[in-house]
């Protein structure tokens, strides 16, 4: 798989997280959420699937279900290496 595909395949992964989180809020509510409707939302889920996406080519995935993977456990991955960087900073090693 070439970089572009690894790209790709790890930013439908975390949009597809969007797509399934707003389907199950849209039919059990049945009206659109109201971070839907803000701009800032979507700019930040852009982002976010672009750091999906870098990280599956970060990693070398060539398989697109663990780009996939990559893109929906995204969120959890930048939390995880956001605590892991500020426990480092809080002990000052």
């Amino acid at each position: 798989m070439t970089p572009p595909h690894r790209f790709l395949w790890g930013f439908f992964g975390s949009a597809a997280v969007e797509v399934i989180t707003l389907h199950q809020a849209y039919t059990s509510r049945g009206r659109t959420p109201e971070r839907y409707k803000r701009i800032g939302f979507w700019v930040v889920r852009l982002l976010l699937s672009m750091i999906a996406g870098g990280l599956s080519v970060a990693y070398n995935i060539d398989n697109p279900i663990l780009a996939i993977n990559i893109g929906a456990s995204t969120p959890l991955i930048v939390q995880t290496l956001a605590r892991g960087y500020s426990d480092h900073n809080i002990d000052g090693q």
